[in-house]
């Protein structure tokens, strides 16, 4: 379960572990709009000449409107010269009909960091507005690159702060002084909209 664009509750079904990991990494993009998941078959015409139908695993929609069709496989399979030749005649009849662009994400794909971070995200997903609000001040007088956990010994919350900065960073309000998984030794600094 994730909040939508809409702040609404959503549950997304999975059908493997890297669907998972998949859906979880694309909710906390930046560009995350909309996710819809096991999209309505596909016609399209198999490199073998026959009739045929694919189901996309996500259809990924970013804030400027752009809709990606994703389909989710194993990396042994996605390098196969069938899946290749098939997934090339699937985005033929995929792009300018039901979306923009067509990928497939294999468990290679996936950032180690890029999935730390989102499942932080998510975990810290539900506000703690008294906690919220004094991180926020807190960053607004921050000058130099800190690390998380020295940041937080400094305004007198110590961990229970840790998902609160991890909402900041996620909303713009702190950044990750390098690009890395956000842990207690993190350096952050004060973000733009911070």
């Amino acid at each position: 379960v994730y909040d939508n664009i809409n702040g609404e509750p959503q549950r997304i079904k999975f059908g493997s572990h890297t669907e998972f990991k998949t859906s979880l990494c694309l909710i906390y993009r930046a560009d995350f709009a909309d996710i819809e998941e096991q999209l309505a078959a596909l016609p399209f015409k198999h490199p073998r000449g026959t009739a045929s139908e694919h189901f996309f695993d996500f259809r990924f929609t970013t804030e400027g409107g752009r809709k990606i069709c994703i389909s989710v496989k194993p990396e042994r399979i996605a390098n196969t010269f069938i899946y290749k030749a098939t997934i090339k005649a699937v985005k033929k009849a995929a792009v300018g009909n039901i979306c923009d662009a067509v990928a497939t994400v294999t468990e290679r794909n996936i950032s180690p960091i890029e999935l730390h971070n989102a499942e932080l995200y998510h975990a810290a997903r539900k506000p703690e507005p008294f906690i919220d609000d004094v991180v926020l001040e807190a960053l607004q007088g921050l000058k130099a690159p800190v690390s998380i956990n020295q940041f937080l010994a400094d305004i007198g919350l110590s961990g229970r702060g840790f998902f609160s900065v991890a909402r900041a960073i996620r909303f713009g309000h702190a950044r990750l002084f390098t690009p890395e998984k956000i842990r207690g030794k993190t350096l952050i600094e004060r973000g733009g909209d911070a």
